[in-house]
Order: C-alpha cells, then sequence, then structure tokens
C-alpha cells in the first residue's frame, strides 16, 4: 500500500481562467479534487516511492502548475501517510 497525500492550497490572487489552468496541470498528474472541500487535493503513490520522492514530485506538479497558469504565489500544505484520506462531512 503506497503512500497518500492531502494537499490543501491557497492560489493568492490567482484569477478563474488561472485557476483552471492549474487545476487541469494537477488533473492531468493524477491529483483528485476533493469535491465537498473548495481547494484540497489527494494523490496517491505506488509502494517504491519513498515519502522524500513523494514530496519532490508533488512540490514539481505544484510548480509546473504555477508556471502554466502563470499564477505569481501558490502555498500549500501536505501530508503524507500510508493511510487513506478521511473525507467527509458533519
Amino acid at each position: 500500500m503506497g503512500l497518500k497525500a492531502l494537499i490543501t492550497l491557497d492560489l493568492t490572487d490567482a484569477n478563474g481562467e488561472q485557476r483552471e489552468k492549474f487545476y487541469d496541470v494537477l488533473k492531468k498528474e493524477k491529483w483528485n479534487k476533493i469535491p465537498i472541500l473548495t481547494t484540497a487535493w489527494t494523490a496517491s503513490f505506488n509502494d517504491d516511492v519513498n515519502r522524500n520522492k513523494a514530496i519532490i514530485t508533488l512540490k514539481a506538479h505544484l510548480q509546473k502548475a504555477k508556471n502554466e497558469s502563470k499564477i505569481k504565489k501558490v502555498e500549500y500544505a501536505m501530508q503524507l501517510s500510508i493511510e487513506n484520506v478521511e473525507i467527509g462531512s458533519c
């Protein structure tokens, strides 16, 4: 069972078109947007990917999305675990 990542983003001063371009890059990289949360995403890795490699990969995806969308500043938090990300509402 590989690592799972939970990533939350803040796309400071991004307009709607920039957000769409940014999100399209993440989707192409096989990130999954959490539908019930505004800026939260998940990503999964194969068993042979360690934590350091996963973080490097996620940061590269974010930089690629930032460059392609021309967003000036992207802030993020990410958490990695072998456990599934729990998603819900109450």
